[in-house]
């Protein structure tokens, strides 16, 4: 916990699901993400069914933004932008019509899935003061795929000096010539709550690694010396590394 990574994608968290580059005032506020787990043994039987499901929904021109990321956990992030918990009903209520549609084409989903994953939701909402872009632009495109996620979970109470923690990073990297963005989550319906997901992204591993390992050696003082001051706020982080999927999303602009 006390390692360079963590450290640094504590406070960096970039794209969870941002539309193409695009100005800030843009970025969507409000997320449905469904986390999908699938056995490690029904990987391939899973890509296989949901590859054909994917065809269809662009054959039926499915046209809600959907977002989708794979994790190195053996798990899925299928993420929706919503406007708010009323529209809800909306996605749902499209996604029934477009499995209706499947199966009059053929495609049983409920029989084709069939105990291969299991899922729960989420709903997120995207911290714009917490978030850090100083050059006006957020997105997720596919030159960036590679992504590190971290869940921290608060101890109660303690939302507002984890906010001022974090903002004492944007004042840091404010002082500095070093360009890093990262976008702040947090958790508006969930589990073991309060929760708040923060991630940051690269084009791959290396090239993250190599740009965390350049920051430590010129600035490792003042990160132990952030680090601490948010420890106090913090019962448990759980850190998750993955890739965008931008064949399996939808409605992604290239």
């Amino acid at each position: 916990m006390k390692t360079t990574g963590i450290i640094i994608c504590l406070f960096l968290f970039m794209g969870i699901v941002t539309l193409q580059a695009q100005e800030t005032p843009a970025m969507p506020e409000n997320f449905l993400v469904i986390e999908e787990f699938v056995q490690p043994a029904d990987l391939p039987s899973f890509n296989k069914v949901q590859q054909e499901a994917i065809e269809l929904w662009k054959k039926f021109e499915f046209d809600v933004p959907v977002y989708t990321y794979s994790t190195d956990v053996s798990s899925f992030y299928w993420v929706v932008p919503i406007e708010n918990f009323a529209a809800l009903d909306q996605v749902f209520a499209k996604a029934g019509e477009l499995t209706a549609k499947m199966k009059d084409d053929g495609y049983d989903a409920s029989k084709k899935f069939r105990d291969l994953s299991t899922s729960r939701e989420t709903v997120i909402h995207w911290d714009k003061d917490l978030s850090y872009h100083p050059n006006g632009y957020v997105g997720q495109t596919k030159e960036n795929r590679y992504c590190e996620w971290t869940f921290v979970y608060l101890k109660a109470g303690h939302e507002k000096e984890m906010a001022d923690a974090i903002k004492q990073y944007i004042d840091f990297f404010d002082s500095i010539d070093e360009t890093w963005e990262w976008d702040v989550y947090t958790v508006s319906m969930g589990y073991d709550s309060p929760c708040w997901i923060l991630m940051d992204r690269s084009e791959n591993s290396l090239a993250l690694k190599k740009l965390e390992s350049s920051l430590q050696e010129k600035y490792g003082e003042t990160f132990g010396k952030l680090w601490k001051n948010m420890q106090p706020h913090l019962r448990k982080m759980d850190v998750v590394t993955g890739w965008f999927l931008p064949d399996w999303s939808m409605n992604f602009e290239q």
